[in-house]
C-alpha cells in the first residue's frame, strides 16, 4: 500500500508503488529460494495517508480510510485461510504506517497473530534500536546527506536501479534542498523547503550502484522480518513505527483536525 504522489521533477508519481513492488518481489524470491517458503503476491493498492498533501500529483486518503481499507483487505485474506500476511507499506510517512499498523493490531487481536507490516520499523531503525547492518556506502551517504526525506538521492537511486528510464534526464542538475529532522514535522516548513522542486534531499548524487544496495538492503530487512514472524520469534520489534507510541498521531485526533485538505487550490 502506497500513494500516487509527486516525487519532484524527475521521478514518477508511482515511485512508492514501484519501489514497494520491487522490494516485495525480491524478498519473496529470496524467501522461496533460501527458506523454501511458498509466497503469494497481491497487486498494489494505491491508497495511503500522508501528512503533506499540498502538491499537485498527490492522491492521499485520510488515516481512517487507509485504516479501513487495510483492515478489510486483511479480513479477506484471513478468511481465505492465510496465517502469515505481510503488508508492505512502501511510503515512509509515519501517519501512513500508524494507520496500517492499527489495522494490523485490530486484525491480530481479533483472529490471532496473522499479519505484520515491517517497513515502519525499517524507516525508524535507529529510534527503535533494531540491529540491522546496512552496506557501508549507504551509511556513508546517510552521514554526508542526512536530510534526504523525499525524492532525493535514496529514491532516485532506487528507481535508477529498478528501471533507468523511469527517471527523467536532468536529475543531476537539481539543487539540494535542506530541512532538519526537527523541522520535518512542520507541514509549513516542509512545503517551504520543497519550494518549486518538490523534493527534500539531493537527487543529483544518485546512481545505480547506490540504488542496487538500497533495494537489496530493504529486501533483506523484509526477509529477516518475515522469517521472525513466520517462526513467531522476536517478531514484535518489526510491528511498529517508533512514532506509533504518540497518542495524538492516532486516528481520532487526525479525523478531528481534518488532516486531508480538499476543494481548493493548494499549490502553484
Amino acid at each position: 500500500m502506497a500513494p500516487i504522489e509527486e516525487h519532484g521533477l524527475c521521478l514518477p508519481l508511482a515511485t512508492d508503488l514501484i519501489e514497494g513492488e520491487h522490494w516485495s518481489k525480491d524478498a519473496m524470491l529470496k524467501l522461496e529460494e533460501r527458506e523454501g517458503y511458498k509466497c503469494f503476491y497481491l497487486p498494489s493498492f494505491p491508497i495511503a495517508a500522508a501528512s503533506v498533501n499540498e502538491f499537485y500529483g498527490c492522491i492521499h486518503f485520510s488515516m481512517n480510510t487507509t485504516y479501513v481499507v487495510a483492515r478489510e483487505l486483511l479480513d479477506n485474506l484471513v478468511h481465505m485461510g492465510f496465517m502469515n500476511i505481510v503488508l508492505i507499506a512502501s511510503h515512509a510517512d509515519p501517519v501512513h504506517h500508524i494507520a496500517i499498523e492499527k489495522a494490523i493490531r485490530r486484525v491480530n487481536k481479533h483472529y490471532g497473530i496473522r499479519a505484520i507490516s515491517p517497513l515502519g520499523a525499517f524507516f525508524s531503525l535507529n529510534e527503535l534500536g533494531i540491529k540491522h547492518q546496512s552496506p557501508k556506502l549507504i551509511l556513508e551517504m546517510e552521514k554526508k546527506y542526512p536530510d534526504d526525506f523525499h525524492a532525493g538521492w535514496i529514491e532516485t537511486s532506487s528507481l535508477i536501479a529498478i528501471k533507468k528510464n523511469l527517471v527523467k534526464d536532468g536529475y543531476k542538475e537539481l539543487p539540494r534542498t535542506f530541512i532538519s529532522d526537527r523541522d520535518i514535522i512542520s507541514k509549513k516548513k516542509q512545503l517551504a523547503a520543497m519550494g518549486e522542486y518538490g523534493h527534500l534531499g539531493n537527487p543529483a548524487v544518485a546512481d545505480k550502484e547506490l540504488g542496487e544496495l538500497i533495494n537489496q538492503d530493504i529486501a533483506e530487512f523484509i526477509v529477516a522480518a518475515v522469517k521472525s514472524f513466520v517462526k513467531r520469534e522476536n517478531y514484535k520489534i518489526y510491528m511498529h513505527h517508533f512514532l506509533y507510541r504518540i497518542p495524538f498521531l492516532h486516528l481520532g485526533f487526525i479525523r478531528k483536525t481534518k488532516w486531508i485538505k480538499t476543494g481548493k487550490k493548494v499549490a502553484k
